[in-house]
């Protein structure tokens, strides 16, 4: 052994005895630890390894855009995975193809008012099993109707649509006139007429079986809808004036003020001259 390996082997020695002892002293060196992050397909805080370790999704801009492709306003219930987003009924029907989506899976979407319903009596979907969601007959998937009860298996297709129904006021958030133009007509079955019975102001329900007129109960809303917003057209209106008659008072009250304020100040002024002017004359006389 030469006397250069000598001294290599001997500094290599003392610098692990020095590192070691170092470890005694201040530990393992730290192990860097990746940040957190949020999911955005499922919401679970994972690590940023560049897949989520409760979905397994891909946080690369690819994956990111290949499942904004396939969202849209169908949600699919799964205790599983409660957290994914909605899809595309494109998507819908091809989980359905793939024995994923059955008959009982709870789902909800545009044809349901974003309300949970089963699968095979949603419409527009309960036909891609085979079944009318309406009446429960035997169908093609790809009709577009039901031929036994005429029910129409056509969806909304687009992306952004969600289907809700329309906001209505509920009891006690509105006039009553309001509320019954808003209210939605109980249905009654086919073929058959409800007579709804009339109460009398001095008698009770059931002395007369003359049935309603929903005509004029329409016209009559109608007309005591039109007489409120009148009434309150004219409230607003006479607010306005009295707002205005008030502003009117308070300049011209404003102007008052400042008007006698500038006439003391003026006749202070004018009181004090007379005496300056006749010392002053008193003064050149002598």
């Amino acid at each position: 052994m030469t006397m250069a390996e000598d001294g290599g082997s001997s500094t290599v020695g003392v610098r692990e005895r020095v590192m070691a002892q170092a470890r005694e002293i201040a530990g393992d060196p730290p192990t860097p630890r990746l940040r957190s992050i949020v999911c955005p397909y499922c919401g679970t805080v994972t690590p940023d390894g560049g897949r989520c370790t409760g979905c397994s999704g891909r946080f690369d801009p690819l994956s990111r855009q290949a499942t904004q492709n396939q969202m849209g306003p169908w949600e699919i219930r799964d205790e599983r995975v409660p957290f994914r987003p909605g899809c595309s009924y494109a998507t819908l029907v091809r989980l359905i193809t793939q024995g994923a989506v059955t008959p009982e899976t709870v789902l909800r979407g545009p044809s349901t008012r974003q309300f949970w319903m089963l699968a095979k009596h949603t419409p527009g979907v309960g036909h891609r099993f085979g079944q009318c969601h309406n009446c429960g007959t035997q169908v093609k998937p790809d009709a577009f109707s039901c031929p036994s009860c005429q029910a129409s298996f056509e969806v909304e297709r687009d992306r952004q649509h969600m289907g809700l129904g329309p906001a209505r006021p509920l009891p006690g958030q509105g006039l009553p006139e309001v509320l019954a133009l808003h209210a939605e007509p109980a249905s009654a079955p086919s073929g058959q007429n409800v007579a709804s019975t009339t109460i009398s102001p001095g008698g009770a329900a059931g002395s007369s079986s003359k049935p309603a007129d929903s005509g004029g109960t329409d016209e009559e809303a109608r007309r005591r809808l039109d007489e409120s917003l009148r009434l309150v057209q004219v409230w607003r209106t006479k607010a306005n004036s009295e707002r205005q008659h008030a502003y009117a008072v308070m300049i011209i009250s404003a102007l008052i003020t400042v008007s006698a304020l500038g006439y003391v100040i003026l006749r202070g002024t004018g009181g004090q001259n007379p005496e300056e002017n006749a010392s002053t004359g008193v003064s050149a006389s002598e």
